[in-house]
């Protein structure tokens, strides 16, 4: 799997006011702004550096370049204070929402994203700050987080789209499209009943290592789930990379496969939304390992 890669507004294209707050919470003039890439938000994502030497992370969006985004921000901003303080994610500053644009100041985190294809010793320190991770948010910290399983059913049932819009499929997918939308309900059922706090969007892009820590970043999507929610995201993007662990040969867990791979597959044959033009490609090189990964357990 390759990066996500979306978009980036500049940090000067910032609306004067949300430069002004920045520059108010950090107590000087904002004299360097290097924009980080990775990720898919059409908004601003910065390093900062003001003329005292105060770093910070900015990330900023408003509705004009994706309507649906502004209100994403809002729930990480939800799901970072029930989370805080967790030395595997930032730390949160202040946040800014005057009803349209919406930004987070973060702590600057020195690190790298985990490069394609994984290392096996990065591969080893995500997996174990996973489970750390895990450990810290079951039960959820933020007990009226979102349902994996309900904010996400309609991409998770989209093989009954495939099998509606007669998407075209991979061969040995062909004549199964029934049976997989049938495997994603039972992972549904199964995601349902997960009482953990979910990062939900684990990949590379998601990830910062530094020296002595493992940071997951962007909780956006975060939202009850089984504790082993997480790891199935993480280990399709590494699958290319290097041999893993197993998961449970469980129905629960093949099933969240499936649906994953149907969501992305349907969706990368749809037009691309407001200022994300690189996602369909994307999800259609992520559904074929998904794909992959399903054969292999169906077997």
């Amino acid at each position: 799997m390759a990066h996500a890669v979306g978009v980036r507004l500049p940090y000067e294209k910032m609306p004067p006011d949300v430069r002004a707050w920045v520059g108010h919470v950090l107590g000087g003039t904002v004299m360097s702004a290097a924009t980080q890439l990775g990720g898919f938000s059409p908004g601003v994502a910065a390093r900062l550096v003001t003329a005292g030497g105060q770093r910070a992370f900015v990330k900023a969006v408003g509705p004009e370049l994706n309507p649906d985004t502004p209100s994403l921000f809002r729930r990480e901003v939800d799901a970072m204070r029930a989370i805080s303080p967790l030395p595997q994610a930032p730390m949160l500053y202040d946040v800014y929402d005057d009803g349209e644009w919406v930004a987070l100041l973060l702590e600057d985190i020195d690190g790298y994203l985990p490069p394609h294809p994984w290392r096996p010793y990065d591969a080893a320190r995500v997996l174990d700050a996973l489970a750390e991770l895990t450990s810290e948010l079951q039960p959820s910290p933020w007990p009226d987080a979102p349902v994996a399983a309900v904010r996400s059913e309609s991409f998770l049932s989209r093989w009954d789209n495939v099998i509606a819009d007669g998407t075209a499929v991979p061969d040995w997918v062909a004549g199964r499209e029934q049976e997989f939308a049938d495997l994603a309900r039972t992972g549904l059922k199964a995601l349902a009943k997960g009482d953990s706090l979910a990062h939900w969007d684990l990949r590379a892009d998601n990830i910062l290592l530094t020296d002595n820590r493992v940071v997951f970043i962007d909780w956006a999507h975060a939202a009850l789930a089984p504790p082993w929610a997480d790891q199935v995201i993480l280990q399709a993007d590494m699958r290319d990379s290097l041999k893993l662990p197993d998961l449970p040969d469980e129905d629960g867990i093949t099933g969240l496969i499936a649906a994953l791979a149907g969501g992305l597959w349907w969706g990368s044959t749809q037009p691309a939304p407001p200022g994300l033009p690189t996602i369909r490609t994307w999800q259609r090189d992520y559904a074929q390992t998904f794909l992959s990964w399903l054969r292999e357990r169906l077997a």
